[in-house]
């Protein structure tokens, strides 16, 4: 029986050994870490867009309140 993990898996699958392997892990970890920043910059910036518009509408709500309340 043997005992394999994730990366052995992948090592086999590619036919890389040693050096080469570790080299592609390397890059395919990156290139994935990567891709998970990217997508974690674009969540913030869509939350953050959110709550600018929020704020926006809150505001033109109150301003609307105290030209009622003026007039």
């Amino acid at each position: 029986m043997s005992d394999t993990t994730d990366g052995q898996t992948e090592e086999r699958k590619s036919g890389k050994r040693g050096e080469a392997a570790w080299k592609e892990d390397r890059e395919r970890i990156a290139a994935r870490n990567d891709e998970a920043r990217k997508a974690g910059k674009q969540r913030r910036e869509d939350y953050e867009r959110q709550r600018q518009e929020a704020r926006n509408a809150a505001d033109l709500r109150r301003r609307a309140a105290l030209l009622k309340e003026t007039h």
